[in-house]
């Protein structure tokens, strides 16, 4: 089994297209969702389809939180314990994202620890897979296969960058370290800023703080912030 990680919070209807999509892979797949106490009827929609794992401990889990929680869980060999699945690769996705049946299949055929598919614009793009182009070396965070090779590697996300920032700071890691972290043209579709976006005003406010707060633990551990000049300095 090929097992899939989501995180939530709200935004009901965007999930509910990201799991059909999982659901429609041509590789089998295990569904495993972290809920981070939702609103909008979201948990009780999870409870109510039997194919997905709920992960969710009723702890509100920020996103380097929540991939850490539940990736150690899947990582975790069988026998220690009653929550290891023995996995050698998870697909992680934004819940706001679309991938296509042959998405993980693609991203598996690569040999490498980490890789990611490339984001588009439009659902028709994502019809057909592409032509199959040398691996970039910028990966994409928001739907992404990591093996159990760059988990033990790299180690854990720093939970210090609660929603922004960790991936960055997970890809510099990874780069110091030697792990091949790269983006395949493996296409999906992803709703940009839909958390944000969907929000209430009070939420925003505070997704925007946090942010703010990774930022500023980013550029305390290496002097600059992603997207400035010196943040390409840190892959020579």
């Amino acid at each position: 089994m090929n097992p899939v990680l989501l995180l939530t919070h709200n935004n009901l209807e965007l999930t509910k297209k990201c799991v059909e999509s999982v659901r429609a892979q041509d590789v089998p797949v295990s569904i495993h969702i972290y809920d981070n106490n939702s609103s909008d009827g979201t948990q009780a929609w999870l409870d109510s389809q039997p194919d997905i794992i709920n992960q969710s401990s009723g702890v509100d889990l920020k996103v380097s939180e929540g991939w850490n929680f539940v990736l150690e869980i899947l990582f975790a060999e069988r026998g220690q314990g009653e929550i290891g699945w023995g996995a050698e690769h998870v697909l992680v996705l934004n819940n706001d994202t679309i991938i296509p049946p042959y998405f993980y299949r693609e991203l598996l055929s690569y040999d490498v620890p980490f890789v990611t598919g490339f984001e588009v614009q439009t659902l028709p793009e994502i019809a057909v897979c592409p032509w199959r182009f040398p691996l970039q070396p910028h990966p994409d965070f928001s739907a992404f296969i990591i093996k159990r090779e760059a988990w033990e590697k790299i180690g854990p996300f720093d939970e210090r960058m609660k929603i922004y920032c960790g991936d960055c700071d997970y890809h510099v890691r990874g780069h110091r370290l030697g792990v091949q972290m790269s983006k395949a043209t493996v296409p999906y579709y992803h709703e940009r800023s839909s958390t944000m976006r969907l929000a209430p005003p009070e939420e925003r406010d505070a997704i925007a703080k946090q942010a703010g707060e990774d930022r500023a633990v980013f550029q305390s551990i290496y002097g600059c912030i992603p997207g400035q000049p010196g943040y390409e300095v840190l892959f020579k």
